[in-house]
């Protein structure tokens, strides 16, 4: 497949003047319930009963208190009203952050307003189920912001995922076992797809070798479905040999992918500082979710249908899937015509 060798942002705390007071238009006791508290009730529901990922939830409460320092006069639901949302998107526009120690940024980008959107609206659609407030009065009447044009390209470069693989070399060339393990983490990336959750919760015991899959468990999963990933021969090749230093290392921990440190795996933090280390050695700015847009964009560039992109990645829509596939050129189509012959 590859020819080769081997969050929401912390808002900055600006001070807002309330803007009117006419959004408190009921009058009625449900009008003074605190949306703290429905907030907290919210998230008990998507933990306990919708069984959202502890990370979901966590996305859902940045969004949420993002929105209460912002717009600081909504407090109780009385306060709700649809020009609400259209305060909150421009003062978000427009609002000072940190960057940084010492760096201030104004504005975010138009995918990040369109995520504060629908975690957002999740949380009002469930008011509004819940009869808090009435269906379809804030769902149906904000719009969604729009994005503009999609041009970012996504997925990595051959040249790229070559650059990060050198820098690894070259990082970890007097430790063959750090070597070995994050060129592991590479290759499972790229010739899986697999997202960050679901790479720090493989266990030895998901890699089979006999049917040559790796079982991703539906409790690490954002579906939250068990899925079996067919693996690529390289693939197979590299993590033989690095289970065998694994071993000889003495570590005793289930995770597949562990600590440099301790006999433990990788942690979250752990990861993240991975990335950043040969994001900046390898000069090539990347984050764990390129990867997957490579897996998904090398597999169409085979020709293999949407369908099988779609369960491999784990998702639940062609839909969803297709966001994968948007930095796929124009250009790439040549290989096709060419070989086209009436």
């Amino acid at each position: 497949m590859f020819d080769i060798i081997l969050g929401v942002s912390r808002p900055y705390r600006q001070t807002y003047t309330p803007v009117m007071d006419i959004y408190t238009t009921d009058t009625s006791n449900k009008s003074t319930l605190l949306l703290s508290k429905l907030f907290e009730d919210y998230a008990s529901d998507c933990a306990y009963v919708k069984r959202l990922r502890a990370a979901t939830i966590s996305s859902y409460r940045d969004v949420f208190t993002t929105f209460t320092i912002i717009m600081p006069e909504v407090t109780q639901l009385g306060d709700v009203h649809p020009q609400m949302f259209n305060e909150f998107f421009k003062r978000l526009s427009t609002r000072e952050r940190k960057v940084g120690r010492n760096k201030i940024k104004v504005g975010i980008k138009s995918s990040t307003t369109r995520t504060y959107y629908n975690k957002l609206m999740a949380f009002f659609k469930w008011l509004e189920d819940y009869d808090y407030i009435e269906k379809g009065s804030v769902t149906k009447k904000v719009s969604k912001p729009s994005l503009p044009k999609y041009e970012d390209e996504k997925a990595l470069s051959e040249s790229e995922i070559s650059k990060i693989i050198t820098a690894i070399s070259i990082y970890a060339l007097d430790d063959d076992f750090i070597r070995s393990r994050d060129l592991a983490i590479v290759l499972l990336l790229l010739y899986t797809g697999i997202r960050k959750g679901e790479l720090l919760g493989l266990r030895v015991q998901d890699v089979d070798f006999e049917s040559q899959t790796l079982h991703i468990n539906g409790n690490t999963s954002k579906s939250k479905r068990n899925r079996q990933i067919p693996m690529h021969f390289s693939l197979i090749t590299h993590l033989k040999s690095y289970l065998r230093q694994r071993k000889d290392k003495g570590y005793l921990t289930p995770a597949l992918i562990v600590s440099s440190r301790y006999d433990r795996g990788l942690t979250e933090h752990g990861l993240k500082h991975w990335s950043t280390k040969y994001s900046k050695a390898a000069a090539v700015p990347f984050h764990l979710h390129r990867f997957r847009h490579t897996f998904a964009c090398t597999l169409a560039k085979t020709n293999a249908d949407i369908i099988s992109i779609m369960r491999v990645l784990g998702h639940s829509s062609t839909k969803t899937t297709e966001q994968y596939l948007r930095s796929i050129k124009t250009s790439n189509s040549r290989a096709f015509i060419d070989k086209i012959s009436f």
